[in-house]
């Protein structure tokens, strides 16, 4: 019979096995705490650990002044606000250098992984992701559990059998949609407060899923650049290559994690069982475990690509290269500590009370401040618009916008009839017999690849079998990209495929 048994890795760090790559060293740091910063007192006052981040990020700015993290403030000084700065205090338990290295290291991952200038977009599929992107962030990698244990923990599920190296995306694009899906984390305020759990569910995973390169970099985006405490982390089932992983994760792991980290062997029943006993119950873990949690990753897509559309926003424009200098001088600089009791002291112990915000957090307040200006009196009434102007083509609306005026226009049939003339059939949505016929082919060969079935079903791409070029493009009849294409076929596909065991 099979041993059912939990393990509690407490690996020396000596007998760790040597980790061979022959990738190049990732551009995003693995920094943890480093053992000068372990030797450094927390500053048990919020307040005055603010305006010491403040000095030391002053005083960095003479020895790095042309690191990621100056670039961006001297173009967007509003996204770093007291609340970006107090998460680096939180997760480093207020050890001021500690939390000014991982600002540094956070904004140079930033750069590097979205570029010089998205990196000032908000994170959501219409500022920082790009639009290849979503084809990694549909398979679900990396999933927010809806859940919390009973700790009050976040509860993140990682499915490596997710990752399909053959649709395209690169393992940039994987990255980017991890730090989407950790800033989708830090939306919640009690996962900021209690931190996070890692659940790793290995089991269905084949050799050729392990990619060494993307696990190393996920694991430093997550235990070493976020603004997030990582409290816990569970493999539980591991695959036949947990051999060639489990280093390498341990290794790039947190220091308060690398020794604690629990992997789970044995039945489903067992390994439940001693899920309980970390606070992690059935009715908090995935049904893939086990659990009584159903994972609708379609609809959680969905529900987000509304909330981003509502919440995105276009980056303002970069304020003057003197204003920058001034503002960066004004909030970066060695400032004196505000006396207790003071309207300052006040005010930043009411700062320190609020969540902490997200830069698009701050920026959806301007959006609806100004949106809320710019809106006519509510006894205007608005002119109908002509048949001929409603048929012209106009420019693309934030959904938040069009939602508003969706509603204004039930009011009129008139309006209503300009708003159905105006609309126009997008090619490959749920009407274009081609996608349909895809559809159908691939459900019912399932060998048949992505590209095989788009071409089976009418679709032409020029330059497809161009040597070297990426999907993303390559273009069809409609000016349409392969990868967008392949990323509507396995949308369709996988409701079709719900429809069907909702039907049974």
């Amino acid at each position: 019979p099979m041993t059912k048994i939990t393990i509690r890795m407490q690996v020396p760090q000596a007998e760790t096995p040597p980790v061979e790559s022959d990738a190049e060293d990732p551009p995003i740091s693995s920094r943890g705490t480093t053992p000068e910063h372990q030797q450094q007192q927390p500053c048990l006052d919020p307040a005055e650990a603010l305006d010491q981040l403040n000095v030391e990020l002053g005083q960095l700015r003479e020895t790095r002044s042309d690191s990621a993290l100056y670039r961006a403030y001297s173009m967007r000084p509003q996204l770093f606000d007291d609340d970006h700065k107090k998460a680096f205090l939180h997760t480093e338990n207020y050890v001021v250098k500690a939390a000014a290295d991982r600002m540094v290291t956070y904004w140079e991952a930033r750069a590097d992984l979205f570029g010089e200038e998205r990196m000032l977009l908000p994170m959501d599929k219409s500022g920082a992701l790009k639009g290849e992107d979503s084809l990694a962030l549909d398979q679900g990698l990396l999933q927010l559990l809806p859940q919390k244990d009973l700790d009050g923990r976040g509860l993140i599920f990682f499915d490596p059998s997710r990752h399909d190296t053959k649709l395209g995306y690169s393992n940039e694009s994987m990255l980017r949609v991890i730090w989407y899906i950790m800033h989708v984390a830090m939306e919640d305020p009690i996962v900021r407060d209690k931190g996070f759990v890692l659940i790793v569910y290995p089991k269905q995973c084949t050799p050729e899923q392990i990619d060494r390169d993307l696990i190393a970099k996920g694991t430093a985006i997550i235990g070493s650049v976020m603004p997030l405490r990582w409290r816990g982390f569970h493999i539980c089932h591991p695959c036949s290559s947990y051999n060639k992983y489990f280093p390498l994760v341990k290794m790039l792991s947190p220091t308060e994690i690398k020794d604690n980290i629990v992997v789970h062997f044995g039945t489903e029943t067992h390994v439940l069982q001693c899920m309980a006993d970390y606070l992690l119950p059935a009715d908090r873990l995935p049904t893939e475990l086990g659990g009584r949690v159903e994972l609708d990753y379609t609809k959680w897509i969905s529900d987000r690509k509304l909330l981003d559309g509502k919440d995105a926003l276009i980056a303002s424009t970069p304020c003057p290269v003197a204003a920058r200098q001034e503002s960066l001088d004004k909030v970066m600089e060695d400032a004196p500590k505000s006396p207790k009791g003071s309207a300052k002291g006040k005010k930043s112990s009411a700062v320190a009370a609020r969540p902490v915000q997200s830069g698009a957090a701050t920026a959806r307040s301007t959006k609806a401040a100004a949106a809320a200006a710019a809106a006519p009196p509510s006894n205007t009434k608005k002119r109908p618009k002509s048949r001929s102007a409603a048929a012209a083509p106009s420019p693309p609306v934030p959904e938040a916008a069009a939602s508003s005026t969706a509603g204004a226009a039930k009011s009129s049939s008139t309006g209503d009839a300009a708003g159905a003339a105006g609309k126009t059939r997008r090619p490959g949505r749920k009407g274009d017999a081609r996608m349909h016929r895809a559809v159908t082919l691939k459900i019912e060969q399932p060998e048949m690849s992505l590209v095989e079935a788009l071409q089976e079903g009418g679709f032409n791409f020029d330059g497809l079998n161009e040597k070297g070029r990426p999907h993303h493009e390559v273009f069809d009849q409609d000016s349409v990209s392969l990868m967008q294409r392949k990323n509507q076929l396995l949308r369709r596909i996988r409701v079709e495929k719900k429809k069907k065991k909702e039907e049974a």
